[in-house]
């Protein structure tokens, strides 16, 4: 069942990327931005395992100089830069033209 699963998975993130390959390229650099933030907020709701991760790596380095809701921003904060990165790689090809 699980490697079924995985299958489907790697599947699904293979279409996605390049479907996005083909998109972000077209779009604006202020759409590239505000699909990127969504993307960053909406993978960090998906991927419960690497939130967890996160908060707990968080909690370990910085003890408790930040309370909860501040470690869920930082987490929060930091999926989305990720994803205006791998956004900005995929949009890069626009500058030469």
């Amino acid at each position: 069942m699980r490697s079924r699963w995985k299958r489907i998975r790697y599947r699904l993130e293979w279409l996605g990327l390049v479907l996005a390959t083909k998109v972000i390229p077209l779009c604006s650099r202020t759409a590239c931005y505000h699909i990127a933030r969504a993307a960053g907020a909406l993978l960090s709701f998906v991927d419960r395992q690497r939130y967890k991760v996160a908060l707990s790596n968080l909690e370990v380095a910085f003890g408790n100089r930040f309370s909860p809701q501040e470690r869920r921003e930082i987490v929060r904060a930091s999926f989305q830069h990720f994803a205006r990165t791998m956004v900005d790689l995929l949009w890069s090809p626009r500058l030469t033209q």
